[in-house]
């Protein structure tokens, strides 16, 4: 009892952490007593022995491990003193040493790594075999291809073959790659029902793809790829139903998409419940409905019981034949069982071999009472009777991940979005202490969400200055800390308030809560906040986590996230022994971290491929971790990832061979050819999770973040281009590409054709297509600006001859600016007397010769801004009274560019802002060489640094002169260019006097302006500059003062950036092919010149800057005061 009693004392502790180890591996205290005197003497004797030092540490380290596996965690304190290698008496060591067999790491042409072939195992690269690098051309693609041109099945434009674009397209989230031969961009339904039958007569593999954010490698294919995203409106229709509790979508949507059209739904039908989809993954922002359902996604909030498999009602599905079941449609069902009686009887005799076998069913329950994507979802199998196999059937698709039938429609049965939230933070001493408190709280029932984070996390926490300030004690963490951060849901606040101090109530019982066990808290010291900027803290930096350790890995490294679950009560021992797995193998950044009301962990860490040592040592952590995880704790080594090609060796060691048999099964009775996605899911290379492995190689560039690219996707879907060339993510994947093999010594004939022809098809996709407006930025958890690196690119293949001309411009920029109205004013006479389509038909013709130099003029370019009236300002601070003055920047934009020909304003922007400022009483200060200064935004975004820098700087010191080094405020009319002068200040302090307008007008003006709604209908198109600076809030808050109803464009960038997408018009057009504009709907707004003649173009409604309604819909109050 003495001994086991926690101690203060370092040795007593140590004594304890052992004793209490050997305890647990014995079934009386005499046996805990013999051997833990045993192993006293043993240790005596290892120090006597100094020369048997290292063996005699292992046999103890051994003997702990396996006598008592369940306390290894707390042994490691033990033995922390004693230098160990993980390699020495480690059977999992020994066995993937076994598979490696002294092999070398070999590299294919697309840079994928894989350990070279046993001897005798050689590949025959004449002979088509139905395996990963094994897929060879024996005329069967050829043929296939034909047959779909021939059938006028797929255009010719849609199907890609080019190096580039494969190699894009062969990455997913996940750290495998393989090239597709073909990717078939697919528009419609009825081309996958007629592409399934042809690949399944010439016996050609194809995989789907939407969204490519799989963590698991079940997204990719060295065959065809089927690919459904970014090809514009296609599969992205929607139907919401009874109230919102019911929304059919179809696969292209995202899944926060959905979220929004069911608030959007809520609004506009003035309904007072908000729904929401089921599931609710980290990457909801991005990935889609169809990889949703088909990896059974779930998330934080969601658990098992709101997951896909779960809140899906109906789904519409095209077989391999070609055969297409609608379960909602009762003909189709009927349909269905005629044509396919024998696959249903299948099914049925199948579910009842299963539900006759009590183990087996007792097994998949068990599994499936915790989240689990390992394998099929064959819980279906007993959730229904045999007699409704069509009810199985649909359950079967769900987190099948492609390999039975292609999901095209899918209808859910919503849940209720509660509207009072509240949080809090709680610390703990130890992360198995943590882990209780998450049972109880699971039993409970009153909690929404409970995550869990381990040392590692917390340190990450430490490093932000609002979390320190929110969570007491949080820099005294001990070095076994934890900690729970819980989150409480309600239909009202009376319902929240209920079950917040349900939730205090149940852990004011626990007995240590704080940082360390000898610093004593209590429940209060960590009390619940509904402050929406206090909670989203908290959740904020759950969400970074993963790119803390994404953005901290050395360069050529990929980093792993690892998706595991057990029941809830095993949930802290399984912690412990993974956190200690990964020290004993080195993998010092690995963080572990979860969904604990779920007992759902994910285990983030980096890794290379670089070498054989790498190899072994990944793969014996992998043996290791799948038997903790599925043979120690009987869980899941996929909670909600899906299994893919990760996991598909382990399925078996998982779920047992009967359970695994009953999956290959089910896989022959849907596709009994292996066509649709083989080798996901069941996989029977043992191997397969350590071949076609991804590289990293470092980009040559000088912007190096984004070398901390970690390939998820998230970025995509903010991308102007990514329906027409690349996306951020293969942007920064493809120039690796390049710049791996520029940096290799010497290149193979075939090495030398592929580089040649990347890099002529990199200039036009992945840099002149490129709107670099850094919007990708804002969902990349890495942080990483693409636009950066290919601005970069452009930097350095600026000829000097371009660079002069620039610095030319820069220094006589008085006299451009003084040229461009009467150009302009002399192109719109132009359109008066030619018309539209001559002019426009012109500028494309020189658009084409100069090389994409020349502009493509359209009907809403603007005449020449009028010249600007200072009359009512004064141009220096000495003049007026500082203390109610402005200091007004007018862009060079709106100076040079005024409305179009046709709009019925005809002021320019700065004659708008000036009202708008005098209205509210403001002395009005403009510099008077305004006419000289610009940004520098439109040298940047060409690449020419010198002269952008040189306009920045020299606007920055007459900002700081004329506004008394930011004792004034600055306020801009344009918010590209307002972003641009913030992002190029030496001073960042002046920073905090510059406003963009509609933060200006928010911040200074509303008391001393009325407000009047002038407008029934309106639409907005907030600029990525705007989103950027974080101002979306108010933007929408200023137009809904001013009209009644407001319509966002729904677009994250239009494309133009500058003058780019007039120059490449095809990048504004595939941008805005989703611009949502009424009809009915007369007048746009935005704050920036260039965008608004682009989304005019594309909506064919006059497109203007917000300062016009604002002025509108304003009149000064009586009594103006200064603020």
């Amino acid at each position: 009892v003495t001994l086991l009693r926690r101690s203060s004392e370092t040795y007593a502790r140590k004594q304890q952490l052992l004793q209490q180890t050997l305890y647990n591996s014995c079934s009386s205290s005499t046996g805990a007593i013999n051997k833990w005197t045993s192993l006293a003497a043993e240790k005596d004797e290892l120090h006597k022995q100094k020369n048997k030092k290292q063996k005699s540490q292992n046999v103890f380290q051994e003997t702990i491990r396996w006598n008592s596996y369940a306390s290894s965690a707390d042994a490691a304190e033990v033995l922390e003193e004693e230098e160990k290698d993980w390699r020495i008496d480690n059977p999992f060591f020994d066995k993937a040493r076994e598979n490696a067999a002294g092999r070398r790491m070999q590299e294919n042409l697309v840079g994928a790594l894989s350990l070279e072939p046993r001897e005798g195992e050689e590949v025959d690269e004449t002979v088509f075999k139905n395996v990963d690098g094994r897929r060879i051309e024996d005329g069967r693609y050829a043929a296939f291809i034909n047959r779909l041109q021939r059938e006028g099945i797929i255009a010719e434009n849609k199907i890609l073959s080019d190096p580039v674009r494969t190699f894009a397209y062969g990455t997913d989230a996940s750290f495998y790659r393989l090239n597709p031969r073909y990717v078939i961009k697919i528009s419609s339904e009825d081309e996958i029902k007629r592409i399934l039958p042809i690949a399944l007569e010439l016996g050609v593999p194809v995989t789907f793809r939407a969204a490519g954010t799989s963590l698991s490698g079940q997204a990719i294919t060295d065959s065809v790829l089927l690919k459904l995203s970014h090809h514009g409106k296609n599969f992205r229709n929607y139907e919401i139903r009874n109230g919102g509790k019911e929304i059919t979508v179809e696969p292209g949507l995202i899944g926060g998409e959905v979220n929004k059209l069911l608030a959007r739904y809520k609004h506009i039908n003035k309904l007072k419940d908000q729904y929401k989809i089921g599931p609710d993954p980290a990457s909801i922002e991005s990935c889609m409905i169809g990889g949703i359902v088909s990896n059974n996604s779930s998330g934080m909030c969601c658990g098992v019981a709101m997951n896909s498999y779960h809140t899906v009602k109906d789904l519409r599905l095209v077989f391999v034949d070609g055969t297409i079941l609608d379960t909602s449609i009762p003909e189709s069902v009927e349909a269905f069982k005629q044509s396919h009686a024998y696959l249903l009887k299948q099914v049925s005799e199948l579910a009842e071999e299963v539900q006759s076998d009590p183990d087996l069913v007792a097994l998949i329950k068990k599994k499936f009472a915790i989240k689990c994507t390992t394998g099929y979802s064959i819980n279906a199998l007993v959730d229904a009777p045999p007699s409704e196999p069509m009810e199985i059937l649909k359950k079967l698709m769900i987190g099948s991940e492609g390999t039975l039938a292609f999901v095209s429609k899918v209808t859910f049965n919503t849940v209720p979005e509660f509207p009072d939230k509240a949080s809090c933070f709680v610390l703990f001493p130890d992360i198995e202490m943590a882990c209780e408190a998450a049972y109880r709280l699971r039993k409970q029932g009153k909690a929404s969400a409970v995550e869990l984070f381990d040392r590692a996390s917390l340190k990450e926490f430490e490093n932000d200055e609002k979390m320190l300030k929110l969570v007491k004690g949080l820099s005294d963490s001990g070095p076994d800390a934890a900690s729970l951060l819980i989150e409480c849901t309600g239909p009202d606040d009376d319902d929240l308030n209920e079950r917040i101090k349900a939730v205090v109530d149940l852990l004011r019982e626990e007995k240590y809560i704080g940082p360390r066990e000898d610093i004593s808290m209590e429940i209060g010291d960590f009390p619940f906040t509904k402050v929406a900027d206090e909670y989203k803290c908290y959740w904020n930096a759950r969400k970074g986590l993963i790119p803390i350790v994404g953005g901290a890995r050395p360069n050529g490294t990929s980093m792993l996230i690892e998706d595991v679950a057990c029941s809830v009560d095993n949930l802290g021992k399984m912690a412990k022994d993974l956190i200690y797995m990964f020290r004993r193998y080195g993998y010092d950044d690995a963080a572990t971290f979860g969904h604990a009301l779920e007992g759902n962990l994910h285990l983030v860490f980096s890794q290379g491929f670089r070498n054989t040592a790498e190899i072994e040592r990944f793969d014996a952590m992998m043996q290791e971790m799948a038997y903790i995880v599925a043979t120690k704790y009987k869980g899941s080594l996929k909670a909600e990832h899906g299994t893919g090609r990760n996991v598909a060796p382990f399925v078996e060691m998982e779920w047992g061979t009967k359970a695994y048999d009953i999956m290959w099964r089910l896989k022959a009775i849907f596709d009994p050819d292996n066509i649709v996605n083989p080798g996901v899911i069941l996989n029977k290379d043992p191997e397969i999770h350590m071949k076609s492995l991804k590289q990293s190689p470092v980009a040559d560039s000088t912007y190096d973040t984004a070398n901390k690219c970690i390939e998820c996707g998230f970025c995509e879907s903010n991308c102007p281009s990514r329906d027409l060339s690349l996306t951020p993510r293969q942007r920064v994947t493809v120039y690796r590409e390049i710049s791996r093999l520029k940096a290799k010594e010497s290149l193979t004939i075939p090495e030398q054709e592929r580089l040649r022809q990347m890099t002529e098809a990199f200039d036009y996709m992945g840099n002149a297509t490129c709107a670099a407006d850094g919007m990708c930025q804002e969902k990349c958890p890495v942080k990483i600006n693409t636009g950066e690196l290919i601005k970069s690119l452009r930097e350095r293949e600026m000829s000097e001859s371009a660079n002069t001309l620039a610095m030319y411009a820069a220094n006589n920029f008085g006299v451009v600016n003084a040229m461009v109205p009467p150009l302009l004013n002399t192109v719109d006479l132009a359109h008066g007397v030619l018309g539209s389509s001559v002019l426009e038909t012109t500028s494309r013709l020189l658009n084409k010769i100069s090389g994409n130099s020349i502009p493509v003029w359209n009907k809403y370019m603007p005449r020449g801004a009028k010249k600007l009236d200072t009359s009512d300002c004064v141009s220096g601070a000495e003049e007026t009274d500082i203390r109610n003055s402005v200091v007004y920047i007018p862009s060079c934009v709106t100076r040079m560019m005024g409305p179009a020909r046709g709009d019925s304003v005809t002021e320019p922007v700065h004659e708008k802002m000036i009202s708008i400022l005098k209205k509210a009483n403001y002395n009005v200060i403009i510099p008077e060489s305004i006419d000289s200064m610009c940004c520098g935004m439109m040298f940047d975004s060409r690449g020419n640094k010198p002269a952008a820098n040189s306009k920045a700087y020299a606007l920055e010191d007459m900002m700081k002169e004329v506004s008394m080094n930011g004792r004034i405020p600055v306020i801009c009319d344009t918010s590209p260019c307002t972003q641009t002068i913030k992002n190029k200040l030496r001073d960042k302090m002046m920073g905090f006097s510059v406003y963009e307008p509609v933060e200006f007008v928010n911040h200074f003006c509303m008391d001393r302006l009325e407000f009047d709604k002038v407008k029934e209908n309106v639409a907005i198109h907030i600029p990525c500059s705007s989103k950027k600076m974080g101002i979306e809030s108010n933007f929408k808050k200023l137009a809904g003062m001013c009209a009644e109803n407001v319509h966002e464009s729904g677009i994250p960038c239009c494309g133009m950036a500058g003058d780019r997408g007039m120059r490449y018009e095809e990048l504004t057009k595939s941008s805005l092919q989703h611009l949502d504009v009424p009809s009915g709907c007369k007048d746009g707004y935005s704050t920036s010149r260039t965008c608004e003649m682009s989304l005019s173009r594309q909506s064919d409604v006059n497109f203007r800057g917000l300062l016009y309604l604002i002025d509108e819909a304003t009149r000064p109050k009586q009594k103006a005061t200064g603020k």
